[in-house]
């Protein structure tokens, strides 16, 4: 629109010009070295504009031969740089796609085209690593390590080298020196951290994870419950070293930060209880019940009450789940120790609401010892033996990083090194499968 009105505009004046001298006719006369030139003002003025146009268009020409070897040169230089762009894009979907032959062709002529080895390095490395060739992938990421651009890709690419060939030294180290080009990675946390807490630096890992929550790069609750099981271990480690003072500390703040932890408080209430405070451990124990029951609250319970009749047990298990008592751990422990007690009615009656609440494997070896013990009845035992089998599985510490289960609770999966992944829930259905088995021939009646 604006170029419309400026076209319309120069038209108006040079309508505007042309008229003006046409209404004002005259003579023109020029008399240079003996020639004499006469003409109308209107004839002069338009030989005056054709000359202007011929010097125009003169100088354009004399413009463009100029320019034309560096368009030329330009031309080819945006060619060769589409087709090294084409390239890199068919390289890294040939990497993805795991064709180790087209991404060596394709990395290398993205190399000769493009003249920007940022961009064609990691091309380079990952082609070298999908061929297997691990020392030119290495030179590839350490090459990237001299521009400011790549410092970062080429620290996670020697890291992950490092830490598949277990030199977590030297990853740890890498890893330092990523955090500080880019501290709000959450990769590079979650690899420091590990590393941290692999080596038991943990101390360290809990420095990293104060800053990483102080920055707001954890959610609250990740945070609260990354520092509980870093001050477990911490208190741990200062019961192996004698220092009872700091470990009753340790375990302490563990379990104020997350009071769902039950190891957390389990240790608090054990070391409570050496230090004379009996009281004040069977409350943290039934406090932990009321928020999380679980299994190992209620054999520590038993454990500090000392050895007493399966009556007084009965009793003190009703004590300590007489706030939770609807909760399906509850209901168990209590027809445990009932059974214990050959107290059949309320062993049944808990029984039944957990055949419907939670009807897993443990709840049906339980109903086989009550028919063993109150009517040694084989045929029944057998059933219930055989539910059992085909049941689910009961609550594990479950790794959600890998899916192992352990037997104990850890700040450190034993099998794939996660911090603080381990939570009690049921097993994954492949766990199952692996020890359905092994259950029909090793039912153990306590």
């Amino acid at each position: 629109m604006f170029r419309a009105l400026v076209f319309f505009i120069q038209i108006a004046v040079l309508v505007t010009v042309s008229v003006w001298l046409a209404n004002r006719p005259g003579l023109v006369e020029i008399d240079w070295q003996g020639w004499r030139l006469e003409t109308s003002v209107g004839v002069l003025a338009l030989a005056i504009f054709l000359l202007i146009v011929f010097f125009a268009l003169l100088y354009s020409s004399w413009r463009w031969i100029r320019r034309q070897p560096n368009d030329l040169i330009k031309s080819h230089r945006y060619r060769n740089e589409a087709k090294g762009y084409r390239a890199l894009t068919d390289g890294l979907a040939a990497v993805a796609a795991g064709d180790t032959r087209a991404a060596r062709k394709l990395a290398r002529r993205a190399n000769s085209l493009l003249n920007t080895p940022s961009l064609t390095l990691l091309l380079s490395a990952q082609a070298a690593q999908l061929d297997g060739n691990e020392v030119a992938a290495k030179h590839c990421f350490e090459q990237m390590l001299d521009r400011s651009e790549t410092e970062f890709l080429g620290l996670r690419g020697l890291i992950l080298q490092a830490l598949r060939d277990g030199e977590d030294e030297r990853a740890l180290d890498l890893s330092k020196r990523a955090y500080l080009i880019q501290p709000s990675s959450s990769w590079i946390i979650d690899t420091l951290l590990s590393l941290h807490t692999k080596s038991h630096r943990w101390l360290e890992a809990q420095k990293l994870v104060e800053e990483a929550q102080t920055k707001k790069r954890f959610s609250a609750d990740s945070s609260r419950r990354q520092q509980a099981a870093l001050l477990t271990e911490r208190a741990k480690n200062s019961i192996e070293l004698g220092n009872s003072i700091d470990a009753v500390q340790q375990a302490k703040r563990a379990h104020e930060l997350d009071p769902s932890n039950s190891t957390a408080g389990i240790l608090f209430a054990r070391l409570l209880f050496q230090e004379g405070r009996e009281r004040n451990a069977f409350r943290v124990l039934e406090g932990l019940w009321r928020k999380s029951p679980h299994p190992e609250i209620a054999s520590t319970y038993l454990e500090l009450l000392g050895p007493n009749s399966a009556l007084d047990r009965y009793s003190a298990i009703t004590k300590l789940t007489k706030e939770n008592r609807a909760h399906p751990e509850s209901r168990y422990v209590i027809a445990e120790r009932a059974v214990e007690a050959h107290l059949w009615g309320e062993a049944k009656q808990q029984l039944r609401e957990l055949e419907t609440l939670s009807p897993t494997a443990r709840v049906f070896r339980l109903k086989a010892r009550l028919e063993e013990a109150e009517t040694e009845d084989d045929t029944a035992v057998r059933r219930w033996i055989d539910r059992a089998t085909e049941a689910e599985e009961d609550k594990s510490w479950v790794c959600s990083h890998c899916g192992t289960v352990a037997d104990e609770w850890s700040a450190v999966c034993a099998n794939c090194s996660a911090f603080a992944t381990l939570s009690w829930k049921q097993p994954p259905r492949a766990y199952r499968s692996l020890i359905e088995a092994s259950k029909k021939e090793d039912i153990v009646f306590s």
